[in-house]
């Protein structure tokens, strides 16, 4: 074993003879300072074990409690307990994509999106009306983020717009002839988008829930709260462009939420579908 040196002195200490103490006695002594021949009670070593599994038991706890309550924050902040983040009625368990039985997998028009999804009515609903499509492997991905491009495709189904004939292209300055093209463009002549300051549309850019109830608004023509004298939502200020648009998605039962409205979330396919539903039931265009 190495020799720690410290002020002239090497650890671990020499036997050292001494008349006056016997030689069982000296190792005894030697062995307790010993690394290798530590001597440690067996009470004190229960006790540490105690200590080591009373600590892993509480970390464990903390953080059991702290994702219960980040779930339970989120709930909060995107609905109640019985509706959920587009207003719509959900039952207990629904938001799930648990496992179904065969007779359910049959009904289901997409195979990630089960009967007890929370936007399954919005989803199949659209689909039925040859609003909204899924991807090519049977699946709808409700839970992804959606871009501006894909946003604008949906939203103009939905509205049924008419292009007639017109060749919708080159209208911002990263919108081309691509396949998006004339979504954007008819979206820009219809005032329902006006893009950037430095004159792009940024079709590759998630939408903000803020966003996309101004532009499904603007598409479909849905009233606005024209006077909004308080705070619709505590994260929304009576003077901000978007208060006129959270005041009547509130109203309207568009949203849930009776707190904060969120404007910056990233809604998903899912939340797309249920928002457009929503605006369109409550406007009879189902």
């Amino acid at each position: 074993m190495p020799k720690l040196v410290q002020k002239g002195k090497s650890f671990p200490p020499k036997k050292l003879s001494n008349p006056k103490v016997s030689e069982k006695k000296m190792n005894e002594i030697f062995s307790r300072h010993s690394y290798s021949g530590m001597d440690i009670p067996k009470g004190f070593l229960a006790l540490l074990m105690l200590f080591v599994a009373v600590s892993a038991y509480a970390v464990g706890s903390f953080s059991s409690s702290t994702n219960d309550y980040l779930k339970s924050f989120y709930s909060s902040v995107i609905g109640s307990s019985s509706e959920n983040d587009m207003g719509t009625e959900v039952k207990e368990g629904d938001g799930s994509t648990g496992e179904v039985s065969k007779e359910e997998q049959k009904k289901q028009i997409f195979k990630d999106v089960a009967s007890n999804h929370k936007n399954v009515v919005a989803i199949e609903s659209l689909y039925n009306l040859g609003i909204l499509a899924g991807y090519t492997d049977g699946t709808f991905k409700p839970e992804n983020t959606i871009n501006r491009a894909e946003f604008l495709a949906i939203l103009s189904n939905a509205v049924e717009a008419d292009f007639a004939g017109k060749k919708l292209e080159n209208c911002f300055t990263d919108v081309k002839t691509e396949w998006f093209a004339a979504f954007a463009c008819y979206a820009k002549e219809a005032g329902w988008v006006k893009g950037y300051d430095d004159g792009s549309f940024k079709p590759g850019q998630n939408v903000a829930k803020a966003e996309a109830v101004k532009i499904i608004f603007a598409a479909m023509e849905y009233p606005l709260c024209k006077d909004v004298k308080t705070a619709p939502y505590t994260d929304v200020e009576i003077t901000s462009w978007m208060a006129p648009y959270a005041c009547a998605a509130k109203e309207g039962g568009i949203v849930a939420g009776k707190t904060l409205y969120m404007p910056l979330y990233e809604i998903t396919r899912g939340d797309t579908a249920q928002l457009i539903y929503n605006t369109m039931a409550k406007l009879d265009l189902l």
